[in-house]
């Protein structure tokens, strides 16, 4: 289920479970094309008790593109300028509480087919909240934040102005051309990017960036975890850098460890390196006598699961290699020790000034 038509359809088959409020009645209005350039996708009739009258402008939330949930915001908004009548109110499979909060923050109202429910309007108030998402997303083939996809997205993120050919990023990159145009066709699906003269421009990337961490999971990437003999963090990465790294060795430090070398913020123990593979492990375990340990690890190498794109536009700093601001945001911003604060301070003062001009 993931039409309009299909949630609409839902929608009025489940209402009263979904409002469960004695004495609420619903009646659905879908407006003609003909009637308003700016109509919602249909209007709700709302009466309580014979008492309470208003209507909904409702808005059908089918994708969860945070660039198609902020348009839909804006919209529904702008029905309530034209019309004040018109309550904004927005309906999706399912809102995730930042999605709820940011409704409430807007002064939209909505509904979620999970349970969610949030509306307020003279006497009438319905609160439910916490139910858990019914139709959870099925991966089909790869999406745009995919191992190889997502190279086509930190490409782009390189140069959010400027306007790329498909062709030029498939030789840049190393990709099928057919590839990158089937994934430039999915990220203007979603309101990624817009098409101008058969080329493509970011069109919003602080909701692709949300999207992305949202989408992205840390945990993916195999650990092997090993202790390494050094009184803290600086210590060991000191160690690292004097060790005169092979130009074969494909690696680059992440998380924490990445960031204190780029702009340092939140306190941490543990030093991650992304290797390439169990070979540049061994290097560095016979380099710096490294013993395996399971508890107590202090140098924690990564096998990236984004096996093709991780190492994409990492940085040298101080004679070491660093994986890039973004990927350095993506790990950190769920990783679960202080790693949301070191990631919005990296956001602060080095990603916005990208993002947001």
């Amino acid at each position: 289920m993931g039409s309009e038509f299909d949630i609409f359809d839902y929608l009025k088959n489940h209402i009263k479970e979904l409002i469960p409020v004695q004495g609420l009645s619903i009646r659905f209005e879908v407006p003609s094309s003909k009637e308003k350039e700016w109509r919602p996708d249909f209007i709700a009739h709302v009466s309580f008790k014979k008492d309470v009258q208003f209507k909904l402008a409702v808005e059908i939330l089918t994708e969860p593109s945070a660039s198609i949930f902020k348009a839909k915001i804006a919209l529904l908004k702008s029905y309530s300028k034209h019309d004040d009548s018109l309550i904004p109110f927005l309906v999706a499979k399912y809102l995730s509480h930042d999605r709820r909060r940011q409704c409430q923050e807007e002064g939209v109202y909505f509904l979620d087919l999970s349970g969610n429910v949030f509306l307020a309007y003279d006497g009438l108030y319905i609160e439910r909240i916490g139910f858990r998402n019914r139709f959870p997303e099925k991966r089909m083939g790869r999406g745009p934040f995919s191992d190889k996809a997502s190279l086509i997205l930190r490409a782009v993120f390189s140069d959010i102005k400027k306007l790329w050919g498909v062709r030029e990023l498939a030789e840049g990159l190393g990709l099928d051309p057919g590839f990158v145009s089937r994934m430039a066709r999915e990220l203007e699906q979603r309101n990624y990017i817009s098409r101008i003269d058969s080329k493509i421009k970011m069109r919003d990337p602080k909701g692709i960036l949300e999207d992305w961490v949202s989408a992205y999971d840390y945990r993916k990437n195999k650990e092997v975890r090993y202790f390494c003999l050094g009184k803290g963090p600086d210590e060991i990465i000191g160690k690292v850098s004097h060790v005169n790294i092979s130009n074969r060795i494909q690696y680059a430090l992440g998380l924490h460890a990445g960031a204190s070398l780029v702009s340092p913020y939140a306190v941490y123990n543990e030093v991650h390196i992304y290797v390439q593979d169990q070979k540049d492990i061994k290097w560095f375990v016979e380099k710096l006598k490294l013993r395996e340990a399971k508890k107590g690890a202090n140098l924690i190498f990564l096998l990236p699961h984004y096996k093709h794109s991780v190492f994409y536009g990492k940085q040298k700093i101080r004679g070491l290699w660093v994986v890039s601001d973004l990927q350095l945001y993506l790990d950190l911003y769920n990783y679960p020790i202080r790693g949301r604060e070191q990631a919005e301070h990296l956001y602060d003062k080095r990603l916005a000034q990208i993002i947001e001009g």
